[in-house]
C-alpha cells in the first residue's frame, strides 16, 4: 500500500490545532508557541480540524545534520542527492549536496548563489532540469543537471510572486502565497491551468513549500506547523499532517529557529523528508494515524 492510501484509508477523527505565532516579517524570525490556542491571520484555517479528513503526526526516523544558518525556501531528494534552495537577500543559493547516510551527514557537492538582490524560494526538477523561484515578481533560474556537473540554463520571468514549486512529471506546479496553485508549461513557463485550494468550503491560503507525492500536492501552510495534502484536480484538502514533534525537537538545539519549511519525497526508497527554516536536522519522518 503507497503512502497515499494510507492517508486516505486510516480515517482517525483527531484535533488540530493552530500554532500560535508572532510574526515579525517574511524574512525574519517568529517564535512559536507550542501551545493549543487557535490564532492566525488566515480565518479560513480555523476550519481545518474535521473529522472528514485523514489527520496524522510524524515520527523521527532519522535526524541528519543541518547548517542551520540556513533559511530553507525549498527541498528536494534524488537518491543520494540533496538539493536545497535558500532565502533572504544576500544569502540565497541552491545547493547539492551528497547524504552520507552513514554518518547521518551531507556533503557540499557544489552551491550556486544567486544575485544579492534576489531572495530564493521553492525547488524542483523535471527531466534533470532544476528550477528556482525568487520571492517577489522576477526570475526563474534555470541548471541542467547532470552528474557532477551543472548548467545555468536561460533565465525565465515570473508574473506572480515565487513561493513554493513542485511537479507532478509533466508541468511545474508554483504556489504564490494565495489559495491558488498555477501549473505551468516546463517550455516556457506559462500557465496552464489553476486550482483553487479549499476545505470545508473555505479557501485556504499561505501555501509554501510544495512536494509531490503520491499523485498528491503537498504543502507547508505558513506559519503553521501543519503539512496539507490536496487533489490536484480539485483543490480539496484530504490530509492535515501535524509536525509539533519536529518543531520541538528543533527548538530543543536552538529557540531561534524559524518556521516549519521544506519536504523532499525519495520515491524510490518512499521516504519522507521534512526541516524548515533556520532548522539544525533535516529529518526522516513516518506518519501515524493521530489517534
Amino acid at each position: 500500500m503507497n503512502l497515499l492510501r494510507r492517508i486516505l484509508v486510516v480515517l482517525t477523527p483527531g484535533n488540530i490545532f493552530l500554532v500560535v505565532v508572532a510574526v515579525l516579517g517574511r524574512g525574519e524570525l517568529f517564535p512559536v508557541a507550542l501551545g493549543d490556542v487557535v490564532t492566525h491571520s488566515d480565518p479560513s484555517l480555523l476550519a481545518l480540524p474535521d473529522d472528514s479528513v485523514a489527520s496524522f503526526s510524524v515520527r523521527i526516523e532519522q535526524k541528519i545534520a543541518h547548517d542551520p544558518s540556513h533559511f530553507v525556501q525549498g527541498l528536494h531528494i534524488s537518491g543520494d542527492s540533496v538539493f536545497e534552495g535558500t532565502g533572504r537577500y544576500g544569502e540565497s543559493k541552491l545547493i547539492r549536496y551528497h547524504l552520507n547516510r552513514a554518518s547521518n551527514s551531507l556533503e557540499v557537492i557544489w552551491r550556486k548563489a544567486l544575485a544579492s538582490n534576489e531572495f530564493g524560494e521553492g525547488i524542483t526538477m523535471l527531466n534533470n532540469v532544476l528550477y528556482q523561484l525568487t520571492w517577489k515578481k522576477g526570475p526563474v533560474y534555470r541548471y541542467h543537471h547532470s552528474g557532477e556537473s551543472v548548467e545555468q540554463l536561460p533565465v525565465w520571468l515570473n508574473d506572480r510572486e515565487g513561493w513554493g514549486l513542485t511537479t507532478d512529471g509533466k508541468s511545474l506546479i508554483a504556489s504564490d502565497g494565495s489559495d491558488t496553485f498555477f501549473f505551468r508549461s516546463a517550455k516556457d513557463f506559462s500557465v496552464e491551468r489553476v486550482i483553487k485550494v479549499h476545505h470545508l468550503g473555505k479557501p485556504v491560503f499561505h501555501l509554501n513549500e510544495l512536494e509531490f507525492v503520491d499523485g498528491r500536492i503537498w504543502a507547508n501552510v505558513w506559519k503553521t506547523r501543519y503539512i496539507v495534502v490536496i487533489d490536484p484536480e480539485n483543490g480539496s484538502v484530504s490530509a492535515i499532517i501535524d509536525c509539533k514533534m519536529l518543531i520541538a525537537d528543533a527548538q530543543a538545539i536552538s529557540l531561534d529557529i524559524g518556521v516549519l519549511n521544506g519536504i523532499a519525497w525519495d520515491e524510490d526508497k518512499r521516504d519522507l523528508y521534512l526541516t524548515g527554516k533556520l532548522w539544525p536536522w533535516i529529518y526522516r519522518v513516518s506518519l501515524d494515524p493521530k489517534q
